[in-house]
């Protein structure tokens, strides 16, 4: 039996090789896109998380500003994003904010707060924040409603 298989010598034949090299390539063709929906869909979730951040921190900074006897400092944003890559039905006031995620620097988000009167006494703040990733617009929205205390 073993002097049967060492006098075949036919191995394989060069159409053979052929096809298991384009089996192979069409395997790494087919792993190499998912890599790459997963690292955008990564990257997606990067700038979603900055985004909850950036709203939670300027919740915060709306939270620290007070109700007077005279005048009410808890109002609207008044600067211009002109100018800014923010998303098309963004409003065209806020404040812009450049963070840093993962590769990339200097990434923008645009920010606005909308507060609405309830009240004398109270008031409802909306913190939009909103940002392009590959010419695909996304917002991410978070509010609250504050009472003047005495």
């Amino acid at each position: 039996m073993r002097a049967i298989v060492l006098l075949n010598k036919r191995g394989l034949t060069l159409v053979e090789v052929m096809i298991a090299l384009v089996v192979l390539l069409l395997v790494s063709l087919a792993l190499m896109q998912t890599a790459l929906l997963s690292i955008d869909s990564n990257m997606k979730n990067a700038l979603r998380d900055e985004a909850v951040r950036i709203a939670a921190m300027r919740m915060e900074e709306a939270r620290t500003l007070e109700f007077t006897q005279t005048a009410d400092r808890l109002v609207d944003d008044t600067g211009s994003l002109a100018g800014a890559d923010c998303p098309p039905d963004f409003p065209a006031t806020g404040v812009l904010v450049a963070r840093d995620v993962r590769s990339v620097s200097g990434f923008d988000f645009c920010t606005n707060m909308d507060v609405w009167g309830i009240d004398a006494d109270t008031r409802r703040v909306i913190i939009t924040v909103g940002w392009k990733w590959k010419d695909e617009p996304y917002t991410h929205a978070i509010s609250t409603v504050m009472r003047k205390t005495t």
